[in-house]
Parts: structure tokens; C-alpha cells; sequence
């Protein structure tokens, strides 16, 4: 079954708040967040969605994990208004 990255990119950003973000850039697998507001973040309802694998916030960055998908995901969130590096 095909993903729904446009999907993905909503619920992910509705989960850690588009407003929270101050910006987004990727690697091979992980989408990586610097965010306004840690806390705000629901985790657990990030870990939830299709297509997240897990998530972590190590080096000042919420990192959520997508494996090869993660430049669909990322190109839907930045159709959503959302700053990239």
C-alpha cells in the first residue's frame, strides 16, 4: 500500500505544532525539527502515525523517523508554509 506523504506531512505537523516550528532540514532517514517549544510536542501521537518509525530529540532537535520516505514527507511539509534549510 502507498503511503499518503501529504497526510503524514498534517499529521505530523498538526502533532508538533506548525507554529513550534522554528525550522526543518532532513538526513537519509529522519526529518530533524528545531523547535520553539519542546513540551508542546505530543510524542506519542507522533509515534502513532503511518509511516513514523520513532522519534527522538537529541542535539536540540526533534528528530522523527521515516526511513526512505523521509523526502516525500519533507517536500509535503514544505508545500504546507513550513521554513527548510
Amino acid at each position: 500500500m502507498e503511503l499518503n506523504y501529504k497526510k503524514i506531512a498534517e499529521d505530523i505537523l498538526s502533532k508538533v505544532g506548525k507554529d513550534n516550528i522554528e525550522s526543518l532540514s532532513f538526513c537519509a532517514t529522519r526529518l530533524r525539527f528545531i523547535v520553539k517549544n519542546r513540551e508542546q510536542i505530543k510524542d506519542a501521537e507522533v509515534e502513532k502515525i503511518e509511516g513514523v518509525t520513532g522519534v527522538f530529540y537529541n542535539s536540540g532537535q526533534y528528530q522523527v523517523v521515516l526511513g526512505k520516505n523521509v523526502k516525500d514527507v519533507y517536500d509535503e511539509i514544505a508545500k504546507l508554509g513550513v521554513t527548510t534549510l
